[in-house]
């Protein structure tokens, strides 16, 4: 009977805490309460950067970006950026997230500082200094490439001194055409 008889006031007294601890009903709350409704995600179109928690896949997001509107899987130009995403995923270190989220933050720095240039200019401008296989850094490219453009190179220029980087067993095949040497 003893252990009943403290349950009971152990339930009481944790009732009574709680009802202390609630405030007097006819209490007004200080703020209004509305009901909290979860915000919609933005438009594919309108992110900044892709979340790697983010189900939005790399390909429909730089499609949707270019198109200026939200992209389903299934259209053309999807399978393109999918094509494209692929290629880079096979040169570079990075997964093909990365190295959207890369691009377009390359794409923004560059806007910041009076650059125009575009994802697609830099990803074909960064392949050939990736032969498939390699797993090198694009973001280090990005990087890189970031530093000397802000330092006032060209495109051009930039991407020369990449070039002449670049360790031998990945210097791009036209580096003789354009006069470069690795």
């Amino acid at each position: 009977m003893g252990n009943g008889l403290f349950t009971f006031f152990r339930t009481v007294g944790s009732a009574g805490i709680a009802f202390t601890l609630a405030g007097c009903p006819s209490e007004q709350p200080s703020e209004p309460r509305g009901r909290v409704v979860a915000s919609s995600s933005p438009a594919v179109a309108d992110k900044q950067w892709l979340q790697p928690s983010d189900a939005t896949e790399p390909d429909i997001w730089l499609a949707s970006r270019a198109a200026g509107s939200d992209v389903t899987a299934g259209d053309p130009a999807a399978a393109h950026w999918r094509a494209v995403l692929a290629d880079a995923d096979a040169r570079f270190g990075e997964n093909t997230r990365m190295i959207a989220n890369r691009a377009v933050q390359l794409e923004t720095m560059l806007r910041e500082i009076g650059i125009r240039e575009t994802v697609p200019d830099i990803l074909a401008d960064f392949a050939p200094f990736a032969e498939k296989g390699s797993r090198s850094g694009f973001s280090d490219l990005c990087q890189h490439y970031y530093n000397l453009r802000s330092q006032g190179l060209t495109r051009e220029a930039a991407l020369a001194v990449l070039r002449q980087q670049a360790p031998p067993s990945r210097a791009p095949a036209d580096a003789e055409a354009t006069g470069a040497h690795p």
